[in-house]
């Protein structure tokens, strides 16, 4: 895990079974689970990071799926350095994507994992896509549905984000399933990873 000061970074994840074994551990004093979507962790986000100031820095915890078109295998582990909010919907002329300005936001990678571009959708993608849709997704590796919301709210508190994801699924019409039969096996080989690096 990359160098941190324990009294001013959040540990966090979508629900408790991303930091359980973190939690556990005792060794870090800010750890609190800020929900499941972009939304929900936006506003938990927010809310906790206006009851501690001392914060200035978020180790964020959870799983992806990996978009074909990158072959980032199932059971990897990624350390996103960048974030985007791009509607699959959109891109196939069901709905019109409201813009987000920025773009993206920018993320701390711990470059001794696999690093990778991830797209933060607020739905999750059940169409299979074999390859991108459109030229402005070649470079989405992964699908997460948290990390935007955490991105976006720690920027407008000056905060900076790092992520670790475990791979446990493609995207696509079996992702949900995937995702169910791996998340727990991954995220505690993850976890005790970084356990074992502290």
């Amino acid at each position: 895990m990359l160098p941190f000061n324990k009294n001013q970074t959040l540990v966090t994840g979508a629900f408790n079974g991303e930091i359980n074994l973190l939690s556990a551990s005792g060794k870090f004093p800010y750890l609190e689970v800020m929900g499941i979507g972009n939304l929900e962790a936006a506003v938990q986000l927010s809310d906790y990071l206006f009851k501690n100031r001392n914060i200035n820095h978020i180790v964020f915890f959870g799983s992806c799926g990996a978009y074909e078109w990158s072959e980032i295998p199932i059971g990897s582990f990624v350390s996103p350095s960048r974030v985007y909010t791009k509607e699959l919907s959109h891109v196939l002329k069901l709905a019109k994507q409201i813009p987000e300005s920025p773009e993206f936001y920018e993320l701390v990678p711990n470059k001794s994992f696999q690093t990778a571009k991830c797209n933060a959708p607020t739905t999750i993608t059940l169409t299979e896509l074999k390859q991108p849709p459109v030229d402005t997704w070649k470079n989405f590796e992964i699908e997460n549905l948290e990390l935007f919301g955490i991105a976006k709210v720690a920027s407008k508190f000056s905060v900076t984000v790092t992520a670790y994801l475990a791979v446990t699924n493609l995207v696509g019409p079996n992702g949900s399933s995937e995702w169910a039969k791996n998340w727990k096996t991954l995220s505690e080989s993850l976890q005790n990873k970084i356990l074992s690096d502290i």
